[in-house]
């Protein structure tokens, strides 16, 4: 997520349990979200699962839940600041997550709004951070340290919503 690489907000609040069975309160999630936006003066956001919005944000468990992420509530909502700019991380089938470094070619050459290729040195620093977590570390999650396709190239799609003409009743 493009909102706090450099960056990272705690929060402590008892509305945000640390309990996967607890489906977090959007509204609740999309006001800290917000609050970081306006605070810091952020004008590029790039969004992925849910996991990845509550963990860089400092939000503890890794959780999903259905519905729209808290991101894309903000969009809809017509809370963003003007100017600030929201993308959305491509999903991609199995096959092509793990073709590591061979994905780049099709990622450049398919459609996207942006594309983020992962230096040398941005690739060795995550995957040091990875390596941290021993405990974490199982089998799939090295499988992907070394194969996975967003360890090398991320390319999004930018979400936008045109808030001309909506009545609100």
């Amino acid at each position: 997520m493009l909102l706090c690489f450099s960056l990272l907000s705690f929060c402590s609040c008892r509305a945000l349990p640390d309990d996967p069975a607890i489906q977090w309160s959007t509204s609740l999630i999309s006001s800290l979200i917000l609050k970081s936006i306006r605070n810091y003066g952020i004008s590029v956001v790039g969004e992925g699962e849910e996991a990845v919005v509550k963990l860089a944000l400092g939000l503890g468990r890794l959780g999903l839940s259905s519905g729209p992420t808290q991101v894309v509530h903000l969009v809809s909502a017509g809370r963003l600041p003007e100017g600030c700019q929201i993308f959305s991380l491509h999903s991609v089938n199995l096959l092509r997550k793990y073709l590591s470094v061979l994905e780049l070619p099709i990622s450049w050459l398919l459609p996207s709004d942006f594309c983020c290729v992962i230096g040398q040195e941005e690739y060795k620093r995550a995957k040091k951070a990875m390596l941290c977590h021993r405990s974490q570390l199982l089998w799939f999650r090295r499988l992907y340290i070394f194969f996975s396709r967003y360890m090398f190239v991320n390319t999004f799609q930018a979400i936008t919503m045109e808030t001309k003409n909506v009545k609100i009743y």
